[in-house]
Parts: structure tokens; C-alpha cells; sequence
């Protein structure tokens, strides 16, 4: 039995080439009518590829033109109100109300990744006092790590059809955390304060709530918006604070002094803050860029971090002392703000929702707040 596969089929076909050729052809055969040099020449143009193909332009999705719109020249600005208020009544000498901005230089669509700077504090208010700002300390690549909050630096990239911020250390340079904020809508704000939309107006609740803050009958500038979204953290971020003193460097005050993490979650380690004395077997240790970090099996109560955001109490090994903080998990939505709900019950945590949003203003709409300010 003969076999006949793809070479043996090659073979024949190329001796039928050559019969033809030399037999001179049948009378359906076209004779080749081109000489040598327009053969040549044919040979030499290259047939079409994927690379003569036009590249399309790139367009920004939804979540990325609503997020340019107040960033981006000719807007003025993406504007967040900071306040440290009394939700009833007159206010003591010692909150706050004040706003800071960003702009962007250009599009990260077509011009990549966009560093920025905060601005400095505004305070909008006319009797308060300005803020004091405390910085954000993380830990990150087996070091502590300094975000300030005055001159913050972000660093601004699209991902898909979102928007990713990465937070940079005080050295400008380095990511400290990132987050991806998603599901933005643009809302304009008219008529007056009394007729500000729920979720603007439960956002920035000591403002609205407290009748003695705001005027309710100031109205809103022409123009005036402000945008919605979510912001999800992107990667395991390990804050760092103080177990004992106050400081604002890398170097946060310890909890236990010349010891080791297993030694002091054994005998136990209390959080004043989370009202909880933890204990090694209420967690599970794990190294992270060669930094023993003991991290807690249950979310630290609300009652403590008063934010929608899940957060986790971590004690962590460095050189040879033992600190705390908290760990936000990947994909943790973060939020942005609270409300009363339930003025009348029992606890705190009780009386508050805790909103799963965020928001930014565009400038008419901050003027129109401070304009507003009764205090």
C-alpha cells in the first residue's frame, strides 16, 4: 500500500508544473505576457499588513471625560471640602472648614501618566481657624513610608475605562498607594442651598445639617456641578500610626520597645482606639517585603475608623521594635463621608450611615459654598 501525505501531494504537484511548462499548457492556461522586469517589480511590492493599518485615535470613555472636565483647561479645578464640624448648634474655636484643589496639566489619553500637586488649604469659612494637617505614613517596601497632606503629589493614569491615582511619597518619586475611582456621574447644582440633591448634601452633612453653618437660601452659581464616583484601593496598603506619642515623620512612636512581634501578640497588645486587646491566635502573621506583620482575622469596628471603609489593625516587626496601624485590602471600597441618620439612637455608630461615595466640585460650585458660609 502506498501512503500519500502533504509532502508526497508537493512532490507531484511540482512535476505537474514542470509538464506543464514544458508541454506548453492547455487552451485554458493564460500565457504569462509580463517580461522579467514587471515580474521583478511585482516582487518587490509588498502586499498589505496589519501595519499599513491606520491607528485609531484614541477616545476617553465616560468615567475619564467626566473626570477631565473639571481638571482640564477651561475648567478651574476638581475641588475637596475638608471640615472637622459640630453637627448641631454654634461651632467651637477649635474645627475647621477648608478646601483644597487639583488641576491637571494634559490628558493622560494621549500624553501618559500626569503628576500634580494639591494646592494648599483654603479655609472657607470667615471665623474658623486654618487646619493643621497631619500627614499619611505607610508601610511599603520595608520601610515607612511619608505622604504629606500639604503639597500632596498624585500621579494620574488611565486604566481601561477608569482613572488611577497613585499617591506619592514626600520624595515625589515613590508610590505610596493607588486607588481606582469608576462610576462617575456629573450632576449640576441649581436653585438654592435648601434644594442641594440628598446625596451632595448627606456627603457634607455638617454643612447642610446644621442650620448655623450654612445660608439656605444662597443660591448656586451658574454652571455650578459636581461629580460622584467610586474609589476602590488598588493593592494591599499597610498604614502606619502611632501606638503611643504623636509624631508626624517616618518615625511613628512604637508600641512595645526591644522585643519581637510574636512575643508581644503572645502576651497581647491593646487598641485604645478599637476598644480590643488582640491576641496572636485573633490573627495570622504574614512577611511582606521582609516585614513580619501580624494582621487581625475580623474588620476593626466602625466605631473606631467611622468610614465605610473596612480596615484590618496590624502590628508589624521593625528594627526591633514592634508598631501598629491598619491594613486596607485590595478592592476595599473607600469612602468618603457620613451622615445622621438616626439622631436619636443609642450609639454613635447607630446614628450614622456611612456612604460608599466620593465627590468633587467644580469651582462655581465651591464658590457658591463658601459664599454661602454663615460662620
Amino acid at each position: 500500500m502506498t501512503s500519500f501525505n502533504r509532502q508526497s501531494a508537493c512532490v507531484l504537484a511540482a512535476v505537474a508544473a514542470l509538464l506543464t511548462a514544458c508541454g506548453g499548457g492547455s487552451a485554458d492556461s493564460s500565457p504569462d505576457t509580463k517580461g522579467l522586469s514587471a515580474r521583478a517589480a511585482d516582487a518587490q511590492t509588498p502586499a498589505s499588513s496589519p501595519a499599513d493599518t491606520p491607528t485609531p485615535t484614541p477616545t476617553l470613555s465616560a468615567n475619564q471625560a467626566a473626570f477631565e472636565e473639571f481638571l482640564l483647561s477651561p475648567g478651574s479645578g476638581s475641588y475637596l471640602l475638608h471640615w472637622t464640624l459640630s453637627y448641631t448648634g454654634l461651632q467651637s474655636s477649635l474645627v475647621t472648614a477648608y478646601s483644597d484643589f487639583t488641576t491637571l496639566p494634559l490628558s493622560p489619553l494621549t500624553n501618559g501618566p500626569q503628576t500634580s500637586a494639591q494646592s494648599e488649604p483654603f479655609n472657607i469659612s470667615k471665623t474658623l481657624r486654618n487646619p493643621t494637617l497631619l500627614p499619611t505614613r505607610v508601610l511599603k517596601g520595608g520601610k515607612i513610608l511619608v505622604v504629606p497632606s500639604n503639597g500632596l503629589m498624585n500621579r494620574t493614569s488611565y486604566v481601561g475605562n477608569d482613572v488611577q491615582i497613585d499617591a506619592l511619597a514626600e520624595d515625589k518619586t515613590t508610590v505610596a498607594y493607588s486607588a481606582i475611582r469608576s462610576n462617575y456621574e456629573t450632576v449640576s447644582l441649581t436653585g438654592t442651598m435648601a434644594t442641594t440633591p440628598a446625596d451632595f448634601a448627606r456627603f457634607h452633612d455638617p454643612l447642610f445639617g446644621n442650620s448655623k453653618v450654612l445660608d439656605a437660601t444662597a443660591p448656586y452659581a451658574a454652571g455650578a456641578k459636581y461629580i460622584k464616583f467610586t474609589k476602590t484601593n488598588l493593592g494591599d496598603r499597610y498604614n502606619a500610626g502611632d501606638c503611643q506619642a504623636a509624631t508626624t515623620t517616618a518615625n511613628v512612636s512604637p508600641c512595645r520597645i526591644g522585643t519581637t512581634l510574636l512575643a508581644t501578640m503572645t502576651s497581647g497588645q491593646r487598641s485604645n482606639s478599637d476598644g480590643v486587646t488582640y491576641y496572636l491566635a485573633d490573627g495570622t502573621v504574614r512577611t511582606v517585603d521582609g516585614v513580619q506583620i501580624w494582621v487581625a482575622n475580623a474588620p476593626r469596628p466602625k466605631s473606631a475608623t467611622l468610614s465605610y471603609t473596612e480596615e484590618f489593625r496590624i502590628y508589624f516587626e521593625l528594627g526591633g521594635n514592634v508598631y501598629t496601624g491598619s491594613l486596607i485590602k485590595d478592592g476595599t471600597v473607600l469612602g468618603g463621608s457620613y451622615y445622621v441618620s438616626n439622631p436619636s439612637a443609642t450609639t454613635l455608630v447607630d446614628r450614622l450611615t456611612f456612604l460608599p461615595y466620593d465627590i468633587r466640585l467644580n469651582k462655581a460650585a465651591h464658590d457658591s459654598i463658601v459664599s454661602a458660609m454663615k460662620i
